[in-house]
């Protein structure tokens, strides 16, 4: 347990100074805030459908000009994902599975009339911590699936800027490959599993700052 802290602690500040050097490429003038909101998500694989687990997410971005009215993007991000499926009439079980992870998004946006903004990107992630319920309460870590702990993301949103500091934003993520193998490799139809999440956040920026100063 302390060796796989100490793991995450180590991944989590490479990913950092990660984030730091994207950022450092550029000479210009960078644009830089904070975002958070919550997360709607499931998993396309198992046997599970709707959105139905919540979850947070928070971050820090900066972004700069590249030509007309196209901008690109770095985050450092936290975010949780999983599956929901509560206790009913007919099924009285429940299962509830955590999935957190640390992105690194990077993306490419169009901003039209200084308020609609498109978005379309990618995002390396390392997952950091999973935890799974059922109606006895936490499951034994033992009887965990096994999941990769490095995988990468695609996703796409939309973003409405209120003011030069204020702006909601919605954007949908995929994950690009499998988080977790298929159990049945000789089906066809089993491709693995794959993170689906909705997430709704609201982005500050501070300001503006010349790199390297």
């Amino acid at each position: 347990m302390l060796k796989s802290k100490e793991n995450n602690r180590k991944i989590i500040v490479l990913m950092l100074s990660l984030f730091l050097g994207i950022c450092s490429l550029s000479s210009q003038q960078l644009n830089y805030g904070f975002f958070g909101g919550i997360t709607a998500s499931q998993v396309d694989g198992d046997s599970y459908s709707g959105f139905n687990k919540l979850g947070l997410t928070a971050g820090f971005f900066v972004n700069n000009h590249i030509e007309y009215n196209i901008y690109w993007q770095a985050e450092i991000k936290y975010v949780s994902r999983g599956v929901y499926k509560g206790p009913a009439d007919s099924d009285p079980t429940l299962y509830r599975s955590g999935y957190h992870y640390v992105e690194i998004p990077l993306s490419v946006h169009y901003l039209y009339d200084e308020k609609i903004l498109v978005e379309l990107g990618t995002s390396p992630e390392v997952l950091v911590a999973t935890v799974y319920w059922d109606e006895s309460g936490i499951m034994d870590p033992d009887s965990y699936p096994e999941n990769r702990r490095f995988g990468l993301s695609v996703f796409a949103g939309v973003g409405y800027w209120f003011n030069a500091r204020m702006m909601v934003g919605l954007r949908y993520t995929n994950s690009a490959i499998p988080f977790r193998d298929p159990e049945e490799w000789n089906n066809a139809q089993y491709r693995g599993y794959f993170h689906n999440v909705i997430s709704l956040s609201l982005a500050y920026r501070i300001g503006q700052r010349q790199s390297g100063t």
